[in-house]
C-alpha cells in the first residue's frame, strides 16, 4: 500500500471515530461479522466500541436465530453469555445458515434441514423424511366425477434423524484431509464432514458432464458428482469451497474376531443448498414455489420441489425419488397454468381450476421413460392434486412448511 493510500485510510478511519456513537453502531450494524472484525483492527476506538457494543453483534446473529426458535422461545444469546460469543464460537461455519439442503443419493436423494440447536448452541443438520401409514389411512373412494378413478387421502408426516447428520460448536475441529468427524448414528454408521469446490463459472460444463446438482434444478453453485478415487488425495483449502456445497463421507465399522477394525461400504454423498427463493418467496406471481410432499403410492411419500421458472410454468421436480423415476427428475410438468381446461363442480373439490399436465413415468432403474397426459387439480396454494388419466388415479401433493419445519414444528 503507497503512503497516499494508508493516509486516505487513515483519514476515513478518523472521520469515522468522529461519529456520534449511535451512528456509527447503526453504520455497523449493517456489516456482515467478517466485515466486522476487520473493522474493529482499524482503531483502539472501533476495537472497544464494537467489542462492547452487543447490539451490534445481535444483528449479525438474527439470520441464524430468527428462523431457528420455536414461537414460545424468547430471542437471546443462550447458552452463550453475548451475542459476540455466539457469533465468535460459530465463526468458522457461520456460512451454515437454517436452510434446506438435497443429497445426490443413487436414485432415492435425500433431503435435510439445517438450523441452530438454541439449546446447545451448535449448529446441526438433519435428514428429514415423509412418514406415512397406508393401513391406517381411509380406503380408496371413487371419485364422484368418474367412478372408475380412484382418490386416495394423503395425510403423512414428517420426521428427523433423531441423531444430527452435521453438528458444528465452539470445539469442533478439521481434522484429516480437513474431513470433520459427525456423531455416529445409533446403527453404527461413522461420518465424516468435508467441503466441496464449486465449478467456476468460467469453465466450460459440458451436457454429459455428472453434476451436483443437476442443471434441471436451480442452484448458485454446482461441483462435480463423481470421483474414481471418492473424492480423495486432494485436501480442498477452505477458501476455496462453496458455501452451498458439502460431502458426506459415511462407512460402517466395526472389530472382528482378531480385535481388526472392519470398514464396509463406504460411500460419498454430495449435498447442495436449495436457493432460498425457492421456498420462502410467497409472490402471487408464483403461488405453487416450495417444496411439497407427495403420494407415490408403494415407493411412500416422496419430496418435490415445485418450481415455476415463469409465471405460467409450473415443474414439479423430484428432490426424492425412487428406483423408478429417480431424484432431480421431473415428476410432472404443466406448459400453461394460465389455460383452464375445466373448472371443479364435483363435490370433492368444488371451484378447483384443472389444467393439463404431463405426468413422468418409467421403469425400474430409470428405462423407458416417458411421458403421458395427465392434468393438475389445483385446489388451492397449499394441496394439488395430480390426476394420472391412464392409471385411473387421483394423487395428493401438500405444501411442506419449511419455515415451521426450521422451527422445530411438524412442517405440515
Amino acid at each position: 500500500m503507497t503512503d497516499s493510500a494508508i493516509e486516505s485510510c487513515e483519514t476515513l478511519v478518523s472521520q469515522l471515530v468522529r461519529l456520534p456513537t449511535e451512528m456509527k453502531v447503526k453504520i455497523f450494524s449493517f456489516l456482515d461479522g467478517e466485515s466486522l472484525i476487520a473493522t474493529s483492527a482499524a482503531s483502539k476506538h472501533l476495537h472497544t466500541l464494537i467489542h462492547d457494543s452487543d447490539e451490534i453483534w445481535k444483528s449479525i446473529c438474527l439470520p441464524i436465530l430468527v428462523p431457528s426458535l420455536p414461537p414460545d422461545v424468547s430471542l437471546s444469546p443462550a447458552p452463550y453469555k453475548t451475542y459476540r460469543d455466539l457469533y465468535l464460537s460459530l465463526r468458522p461455519f457461520a456460512w451454515f445458515t437454517p436452510a434446506i439442503w438435497h443429497g445426490n443419493r443413487d436414485l432415492l436423494g435425500s433431503l435435510y434441514v439445517s438450523r441452530y440447536n438454541h439449546v446447545t448452541g451448535h449448529l446441526e443438520a438433519h435428514e428429514v423424511f415423509c412418514v406415512y401409514d397406508r393401513i391406517a389411512m381411509l380406503p380408496y373412494r371413487e371419485w364422484s366425477l368418474s367412478p372408475a378413478v380412484f382418490v386416495q387421502d394423503f395425510q403423512p408426516r414428517i420426521e428427523r434423524s433423531l441423531t444430527p447428520v452435521v453438528k458444528f460448536g465452539p470445539r469442533t475441529e478439521y481434522g484429516k484431509n480437513n474431513e470433520i468427524p459427525q456423531p455416529r448414528s445409533p446403527r453404527g454408521m461413522t461420518t465424516t464432514f468435508f467441503h466441496a469446490a464449486p465449478i467456476l463459472p468460467e469453465r466450460i460444463v459440458y451436457p454429459q458432464m455428472s453434476l451436483w446438482p443437476p442443471l434441471l434444478v436451480p442452484a448458485d453453485d454446482r461441483t462435480r458428482n463423481e470421483s474414481p478415487t471418492g473424492f480423495r488425495g486432494h485436501v480442498l483449502h477452505r477458501k476455496d469451497a462453496s458455501t452451498n456445497l458439502f460431502r458426506l463421507r459415511r462407512w460402517i465399522s466395526f472389530m472382528n474376531a482378531d480385535s481388526q477394525g472392519v470398514i464396509m461400504g463406504e460411500r460419498v454423498e454430495t449435498i447442495a443448498r436449495l436457493r432460498p427463493e425457492l421456498w420462502t418467496r410467497r409472490d402471487p406471481q408464483f403461488p405453487y414455489r416450495g417444496v411439497w410432499v407427495g403420494d407415490y403410492e408403494s415407493h411412500g411419500g416422496e419430496f418435490v420441489l415445485f418450481h415455476q421458472p415463469t409465471k405460467n410454468r409450473l415443474e414439479a421436480i423430484k428432490l426424492t425419488g425412487d428406483p423408478n423415476v429417480p431424484r432431480a427428475e421431473y415428476s410432472f410438468v404443466v406448459d400453461d397454468l394460465s389455460h383452464t381446461e375445466r373448472v371443479c363442480s364435483e363435490p370433492e373439490w368444488p371451484g378447483a381450476r384443472v389444467v393439463a399436465a404431463q405426468g413422468h413415468t418409467a421403469a425400474l432403474n430409470f428405462t423407458n421413460n416417458a411421458f403421458s397426459p395427465t392434468q393438475l387439480i389445483l385446489i388451492s396454494p397449499d394441496l394439488v392434486a395430480h390426476y394420472w388419466i391412464n392409471l385411473s388415479r387421483i394423487k395428493i401433493f401438500r405444501r411442506v412448511d419449511i419455515d415451521d419445519l426450521m422451527r422445530g414444528g411438524p412442517g405440515l
